[in-house]
């Protein structure tokens, strides 16, 4: 899962901020296209690339279409905790709320511009956010009551298109777990006393996370609009680090930690499958996340060395001042969080749904950046296919 609390929870060498932080917007244009060759050249270099291949025109075309996106139009707004406003990855705005040019949002929404898509994103994520924070505003841990940051569920609309969201970590007490057992050897006690709260906090979430999936279609979310959980990473390696509590029984740190990760994005998959139940197809579960960052996190026990290739900083108290980072993506990180999010809405379909609003047809009069027209034969068909995908996978 995620120190998610730490850096908004200790505050330390963070942004003045006494006023709530607006919602950074940031809208991108297509990208520029060099010419391209002739039509017959072009004819030529398909027809020897499908001979090669044994692909037909027609699986080729399709590819063609996902990968160039110029016309598309899309609204993305990034909510969660931490790990969506990107802490750990630098190039901060956002006050104490901490939001990240190379947050997995923003590098999806930069890929997609990158490919020829109009992308506007409304970031509304916070660092130390907990659930409720969707629908209250958010006061700083630092500065007493100053509020901080909006109710997030604001950030959505009938003009949203995509919602990208990790949130969960800090409801389930995983800053006090990481604070306790991973950032001193000398709190044993208090650490083994942590992952019991963190294991009674997992029955709590559901109801919570209901909530927010309320919230955000009473802010008139559409139902061909999709929503995007991502699943936390695995925070250390499986080194089998221990700590000696004061009655001499032994705190299994590493391995508890890991198996509380596993149940907290369990138990949030169980979210998502129940939410579509209701509302099929509508929310995708990013659950690769943890098996992607596997042996890139850091050793529980700090004498181990790391290596290179890590994507999740490391306690350091060399480097004191950055310590909102620890035990938070990287920039590498966020890539591989990004990579992550782009291969499973491709999976679910939300890209072919995307390339299709370049058409003719698209509805350019609303100002939602929809490709189709609410109802419409070629929305439902969309709509259809991705829960589809979503009951396959």
């Amino acid at each position: 899962m995620a120190a998610f609390a730490i850096g908004g929870m200790i505050g330390c060498n963070a942004p003045s901020a006494s006023e709530p932080q607006a919602a950074s917007t940031s809208k991108g244009g297509a990208a520029q296209r060099t010419s391209p060759p002739s039509a017959s050249a072009k004819a030529r270099g398909a027809s020897n690339v499908r001979r090669a291949s044994g692909q037909s025109p027609s699986s080729a075309s399709s590819r063609k279409d996902l990968n160039d996106l110029k016309g598309a139009k899309l609204s993305i707004t990034i909510m969660g905790d931490s790990y969506s406003s990107g802490v750990g990855g630098g190039s901060y705005s956002g006050g104490r709320c901490f939001r990240s040019s190379n947050s997995t949002g923003n590098l999806y929404a930069e890929g997609l511009r990158k490919r020829g898509a109009d992308v506007e994103v409304r970031d509304v994520s916070c660092a130390n956010s907990r659930i409720e924070q969707v629908t209250m505003s958010q006061k700083s841990a630092v500065l007493g009551s100053s509020v901080i940051n909006g109710p997030q569920a604001d950030g959505v609309s009938s003009g949203t298109d995509l919602v990208v969201m990790t949130i969960g970590g800090n409801d389930m007490g995983f800053g006090s777990l990481l604070k306790t057992c991973l950032m001193s050897k000398s709190q044993a006690d208090e650490c083994r006393n942590s992952i019991a709260e963190a294991r009674r906090s997992l029955n709590d979430v559901e109801g919570k996370y209901r909530r927010i999936f309320s919230a955000i279609r009473q802010r008139g979310l559409r139902s061909d609009a999709t929503i995007a959980v991502m699943a936390y990473p695995t925070l250390v390696r499986d080194d089998s680090f221990t700590l000696r509590d004061s009655s001499g029984g032994t705190v299994r740190v590493s391995d508890e930690i890991r198996a509380l990760s596993r149940e907290g994005n369990k138990k949030i998959a169980e979210i998502v499958k129940a939410d579509n139940a209701s509302h099929p197809g509508q929310t995708v579960f990013v659950s690769d996340v943890p098996d992607r960052f596997e042996g890139h996190q850091p050793h529980a026990d700090r004498s181990k060395d790391d290596g290179d290739g890590l994507w999740i900083h490391p306690v350091n108290y060399l480097t004191v001042g950055n310590f909102i980072s620890w035990y938070h993506p990287n920039a590498a990180g966020y890539r591989q969080y990004a990579a992550a999010l782009r291969d499973k809405l491709k999976s679910a379909g939300f890209e072919r749904s995307l390339a299709k609003r370049k058409t003719p047809g698209q509805d350019k009069t609303s100002g939602q950046g929809r490709a189709f027209k609410q109802g419409s034969a070629s929305g439902q068909s969309d709509v259809s296919k991705r829960r589809e995908s979503s009951k396959q996978g």
